[in-house]
């Protein structure tokens, strides 16, 4: 699978407008698996914009600190997705949902312009699973 890339222009901040058609395709194939409820999917995002507001405040007096921070508790997340999959976990059939995230959190750990298009990326991907009717 090629590297999830957001940025047309990342110098310039210019996010490649196919990240959003991504985006698109990528609630299509969850609402198709069916296996992911959207409070399961609100949830994580939840604690991905607390994340987000914590970097936002903390990153005004050392971005390079405030993203070394940020990067463990990513990891952090990446580990309790891989244990919500267990057997009789909520996300043991829901191997679409895991995949995008694993991989939108990935990308996300590369600088902090990479974390702010991923929670774009992610956010349009929450839009169109609930646009989809879940």
């Amino acid at each position: 699978m090629p590297t999830l890339e957001f940025y047309k222009d990342k110098e310039k901040g210019v996010l490649d407008p196919a990240i959003f058609q991504r985006a698109q395709e990528v609630a299509e194939e969850l609402v198709r698996e069916g296996e992911l409820k959207s409070s399961q999917f609100r949830n994580y995002f939840a604690e991905l914009r607390a994340l987000e507001n914590r970097f936002d405040r903390e990153r005004r007096s050392d971005e390079a600190l405030a993203f070394a921070r940020l990067v463990p508790q990513l990891e952090l997340l990446k580990a309790k997705l891989a244990y919500n999959t267990r057997a009789q976990g909520p996300l043991k059939n829901a191997r679409r949902f895991v995949a995008f995230l694993k991989e939108a959190l990935e990308a996300g750990q590369r600088s902090p312009k990479d974390f702010e298009a991923m929670m774009k990326y992610v956010e349009a991907v929450l839009a169109y699973f609930y646009a989809r009717g879940k």
